[in-house]
């Protein structure tokens, strides 16, 4: 059986590593893929927002055993959106674009997020949400939204006792030294700690 979004096989022994998150996450999957070729299999799933996630989880999840979930919501939650249309299409405020998901709702739903996930057994990990700097994606954005939607899913993480690899901290500091951020580096070390490689 074909594992959801990848050429991952079920009667394949390694360890299962699912990446859940939105598109950005999507870069951070062919990175640590290529890492822990051999050791693991590892999928990555678009779950776009915090909403989109809860209504579409168990699609999402497939029905395989996962070992580890390396999961992240936020960038989608904190753009801005035609409010005329169910789905997600980016309209900047400036133009009557609205919030795709509050912070109240946000928190609320990564609770429930983190309680449906605990329930596959798997070992989590929390990725925090670096600035938005993909070109013509940042306009959509507050500068630093971020930061309050990081500290909201940390606090959350927190009480549920869930490792956090922290994605924002390590941007930020590659910002400084104007290098490319290595997302992959402390994501593989995250993973392989899980699953005790």
């Amino acid at each position: 059986m074909l594992l959801i979004g990848s050429n991952v096989h079920a009667a394949d022994p390694l360890p299962r590593v699912l990446i859940l998150g939105d598109r950005l996450s999507q870069g951070l999957h062919g990175a640590v893929a290529k890492e822990l070729k051999g050791r693991a299999q590892v999928v990555w799933v678009d779950s776009a927002d915090t909403s989109y996630a809860l209504a579409n989880l168990d699609t999402l999840l497939g029905k395989e055993k996962w070992n580890v979930i390396h999961f992240n919501f936020g960038i989608s939650d904190l753009c801005y959106k035609d409010p005329s249309i169910k789905g997600i299409r980016a309209m900047s405020k400036s133009v009557g674009g609205v919030r795709v998901t509050q912070p109240d709702l946000f928190r609320k739903n990564l609770i429930e997020l983190v309680r449906r996930l605990n329930e596959t057994g798997a070992k989590l990990i929390w990725a925090s949400s670096p600035p938005p700097v993909i070109p013509g994606v940042a306009a959509n954005y507050d500068p630093g939204s971020e930061i309050e939607y990081n500290t909201i899913a940390a606090q959350v993480m927190a009480e549920k006792k869930i490792p956090v690899n922290d994605l924002h901290a390590l941007a930020v500091e590659s910002a400084k030294e104007k290098k490319n951020p290595p997302f992959h580096e402390p994501t593989v070390k995250a993973i392989l700690s899980e699953l005790r490689l």
